[in-house]
């Protein structure tokens, strides 16, 4: 069985492994980019997570999370091919690789796929009741959001973006984090996994920054949680 107190004996493995192995080698796919619709809805998430945590962008320690979440987790840009690496990269490094230290990213790919999920619920409701509308408000969004009527999934949503960004946080400051990527970094760009590896340095150098992650997280879990609940209710302006 495998070491599983030295991540770094656990990366050359893979490594190794991966070197051999046909499931490990980059495969460019083709992508039409985000669609219109889908960029402006999540420009307007952005601009309203932008402001429910300006208080946190605004303190030094957090300002790079803020932007490596803005930018890099739910920005209005087209992820397929990182998102298409992540999934790859996964199903490989789970034939060697113990599952406690793939939660992260058994996490993150599930998260991504619940926001896209719903995302696109939101956009059938807004293109079928709303008439596909060019600019979006928060009384517009907030309706959107109750008639599709998927609280239970919003709050897994939640639940889930609080744990990647905890178990992100927990990887970022354990001593081993930085030797094994620059161990990984020579690999990663001579197989092609360039844009999944400088996703995971950017991820791992604005979490390391965090000296009190908690607050942040437990912010996160409340200000999301009285949102959702001011929507049920149907306050016109939830994000106050």
């Amino acid at each position: 069985m495998m070491n599983r107190r030295n991540p770094l004996q656990v990366i050359q493995n893979v490594l190794k492994h991966a070197q051999a192995s046909d499931d490990a080698q980059h495969r460019p796919i083709a992508s039409t980019g985000i669609a219109p619709e889908l960029a402006r809805l999540r420009e307007f998430q952005c601009r309203r997570i932008a402001q429910t945590y300006r208080d946190f962008a605004a303190q030094p320690q957090y300002a790079s999370v803020m932007q490596f979440f803005l930018d890099d987790l739910y920005g209005p840009r087209d992820y397929a091919q990182r998102d298409h690496d992540a999934e790859r990269a996964h199903n490989f490094l789970k034939k060697f690789v113990p599952a406690e230290m793939l939660k992260l990213a058994t996490d993150a790919i599930e998260l991504t796929r619940l926001s896209h999920n719903l995302d696109e619920t939101l956009l059938r409701v807004l293109a079928n009741e709303f008439g596909a509308p060019q600019q979006l408000t928060a009384e517009l969004y907030a309706k959107a959001y109750r008639r599709c009527d998927n609280y239970a999934e919003r709050q897994e949503q939640i639940e889930l973006l609080v744990n990647v960004m905890r178990d992100a946080a927990d990887t970022a400051h354990m001593l081993l984090t930085a030797p094994a990527l620059r161990l990984a970094k020579g690999p990663a760009y001579a197989a092609g996994w360039n844009e999944m590896y400088e996703f995971l340095e950017r991820g791992h150098h604005a979490f390391a920054q965090v000296k009190h992650p908690e607050k942040f997280l437990n912010a996160i879990e409340e200000r999301e949680t009285k949102i959702m609940q001011r929507i049920a209710r149907g306050e016109t302006n939830p994000f106050r």
